[in-house]
């Protein structure tokens, strides 16, 4: 099979949730260019990220930690949800003072956006690291996982600017908080079970079960534009 088709099979999830949430923008569409750069910044967000789980990895390998569970749970909150959320965070607050984020809505596009940049990187990277396999599967499960997360710190993104429009700093600062946590935490539930089902296998109904949950989820955030000004 040759690599680029490969490659197209595996960015496949990632261009049609791309063109899902921008069609579910009926309101007033988004600039495209704006939505490419966006895209960008979500796949540059995985080299400072990459960097980090490194140290982070080698700095609990160098703790030496014992308990099997214990080590699971840094890896998967600290090493992977903390980490990959927050780079992705960091770039979504380039669009705070952007004249065309004048939805709540936009919020989830904006973030779902550098979510999928990031995982289409990433499963490249997988790709080319780990098998055409590994890729395949990352791409029915981590790419739309990564899409939900985006969903989740757009919601409390798009509040967090509608407070500042009304001038709620208390809730401004509140929902900006929401839009890198909550993320981190659906994150680290993700990878923890993860993990587990690789050692367990009674954990990969589990697994799936959490990711159609967070769909479902996702879904009903997914609701009619507020406009900000």
């Amino acid at each position: 099979m040759k690599t680029d088709f490969r490659i197209f099979v595996c960015l496949l999830p990632a261009v049609v949730l791309v063109v899902y949430i921008y069609r579910k923008d009926r309101t007033d569409k988004e600039p495209p260019a704006l939505l490419a750069k966006l895209l960008g910044y979500g796949a540059l967000s995985c080299l400072p990220a990459i960097v980090v789980e490194l140290i982070l990895s080698a700095v609990i390998e160098r703790l030496n930690v014992r308990n099997v569970c214990l080590g699971y749970f840094l890896e998967a909150f600290v090493v992977a949800g903390l980490t990959e959320e927050t780079c992705k965070f960091l770039f979504l607050r380039t669009t705070w003072r952007s004249p065309a984020f004048d939805y709540q809505f936009d919020a989830i596009v904006y973030a779902v956006m550098v979510a999928l940049g990031f995982a289409a990187f990433e499963n490249v990277k997988y790709v080319y690291s780990y098998g055409f396999a590994t890729g395949l599967v990352r791409a029915v499960t981590a790419v739309p996982g990564h899409a939900i997360f985006g969903v989740f710190m757009g919601y409390f993104y798009g509040y967090a600017k509608l407070s500042d429009y009304w001038g709620r700093d208390e809730d401004r600062k509140a929902y900006l908080a929401l839009s890198v946590v909550v993320p981190i935490l659906l994150h680290g539930c993700y990878d923890l079970l993860a993990f587990a089902q690789e050692g367990n296998s009674r954990f990969t109904l589990l697994f799936y079960a959490y990711l159609i949950a967070l769909y479902v989820l996702s879904l009903i955030h997914i609701s009619e534009p507020t406009r900000l000004r």
